[in-house]
């Protein structure tokens, strides 16, 4: 239940990041910069939980898996958003 946890916050983390840059195409505009601090605290609440969970090791490579897929995955969400025809 603690792994799920982890994911949902680096999956949390990651979206604040990805929405606060200027280059996203999920939100018409991207929101403040300040949220970069509250994604960096959640980062930073994943890592320590998940070093708790897991040994050292396996920790290290589960937070750096699930970064990575969540960077990859978040961008695509916006193509799955519905476009406005006019």
């Amino acid at each position: 239940m603690l792994q799920l946890t982890v994911i949902l916050i680096l999956l949390i983390a990651t979206t604040l990041l990805y929405c606060s840059n200027r280059h996203q195409r999920f939100l018409k505009k991207p929101i403040s910069k300040h949220w970069r601090k509250l994604a960096t605290l959640l980062f930073i609440a994943a890592i320590a939980l998940a070093f708790y969970i897991f040994t050292s090791a396996a920790a290290a490579f589960f937070i750096l898996l699930m970064v990575m897929l969540a960077l990859m995955i978040v961008p695509f969400t916006s193509l799955f958003k519905s476009k406005d025809i006019n």
